[in-house]
């Protein structure tokens, strides 16, 4: 009895020790099963701000050199716009002079010497004739009137062509000021959320980084279908198919074509594709270390002048991202591309349908 009373003894106190270690260590295995969800979860928030801070940087840089190159076009054209003006200025200075010898000679001199003219007619014959002078004369003063009077809408249009370039060329100075103080603070924002990766993750930043580099590359091209469709002539990118619709066309493109307007000259070394299927945009390619690549999303238009794409899946060579990553990536309203008028016209709807996108185009 005694023997069994001293075994209980010593089982009470190791249960207690069993069972306290055992929830300890189910507390710890929580507790960092907790930290490293959370540490996914801040990978997965770092690398979606990096690579929309990316894309803003391509985005404005791309804006900023076309600008730029508008800026310089209009600062070129300004001279010649002064030239056109002096010379203006200087036509209408002989058409005045010209009239105003004319209207002084006529008021001054012109009007008795006509009457005396006319007086003087021997015959009706000659009094014809003298009348006929007298309308030459006056004809060519109203020439000189006339040519005076579209001098002086001559100056008046090259003042306000030279003023308006004059204003262009400020507007245009202020939107790259302007710019240029959006990418001090995209620079600003990418520097805080590099270092905020190097404290945060530690030797984790580089795969953070490796994945914010391949994502960035992959979904950069998704701004050359705008600069090509807005600055390309019709001829070079023209659609497989077009179908008028009353004031409106409906172009139909097919995944080759829509692969050369979207990659062709893009400076990717490495291959990549436009596929359309169940309403998908989806882009394929292989990344910088062979790795073959698949982002699949919804591409429509937006507040009548915007493309959205809406990414729904990405997957890199085996893995398959996290739909919370793809969102995050995404935004709830999608990646949103800004696109205002393609070549004259104005982009209304995007269908994809068997393998084709239809673009619906109407008459700015």
């Amino acid at each position: 009895m005694k023997v069994g009373r001293y075994f209980i003894f010593l089982l009470i106190p190791l249960l207690f020790w069993q069972s306290f270690f055992s929830a300890a260590a189910s507390a710890s295995t929580a507790e960092v099963l907790k930290q490293h969800q959370m540490l996914k979860h801040r990978e997965q928030q770092i690398i979606a701000e990096l690579v929309k801070t990316e894309l803003a940087l391509d985005r404005l840089n791309t804006a900023y050199s076309r600008l730029q190159a508008e800026l310089l076009q209009v600062r070129s054209t300004i001279p010649a716009a002064r030239r056109q003006l002096d010379g203006a200025q200087e036509r209408l200075r002989q058409c005045r002079k010209k009239l105003g010898l004319w209207l002084r000679y006529f008021y001054i001199e012109g009007r008795t010497n006509f009457i005396f003219m006319l007086l003087g007619a021997v015959n009706t014959g000659d009094f014809f004739n003298r009348l006929a002078l007298v309308g030459v004369l006056v004809s060519r003063g109203m020439a000189d009137f006339q040519q005076t009077l579209a001098a002086v809408e001559e100056v008046k249009q090259r003042t306000a062509a030279l003023d308006q370039l004059e204003k262009k060329l400020a507007d245009r100075q202020r939107e790259l000021a302007g710019m240029l103080e959006q990418a001090k603070l995209l620079q600003l924002t990418r520097q805080h959320l590099l270092s905020d990766t190097r404290q945060e993750l530690g030797k984790h930043q580089e795969k953070v980084l490796a994945v914010v580099d391949g994502l960035h590359t992959t979904l950069k091209p998704l701004e050359t279908i705008l600069d090509r469709f807005k600055n390309a002539p019709w001829h070079k990118y023209r659609p497989d198919r077009m179908q008028w619709l009353g004031a409106g066309v409906k172009a139909e493109y097919s995944e080759q074509t829509l692969s050369k307007l979207l990659f062709a000259g893009t400076g990717l070394n490495q291959p990549a594709e436009i596929c359309l299927s169940d309403q998908l945009f989806i882009i394929k390619g292989t990344n910088q270390d062979q790795t073959p690549f698949t982002i699949a999303g919804e591409l429509k238009v937006i507040d009548n002048d915007k493309v959205c794409y809406k990414i729904k899946s990405i997957r890199v060579g085996e893995v398959v991202f996290d739909k919370e990553l793809v969102e995050l990536i995404s935004g709830k309203e999608g990646l949103t591309y800004p696109v205002g008028l393609l070549m004259g016209w104005r982009l209304r709807d995007i269908q994809i349908e068997d393998g084709k996108a239809f673009f619906a185009l109407e008459p700015a």
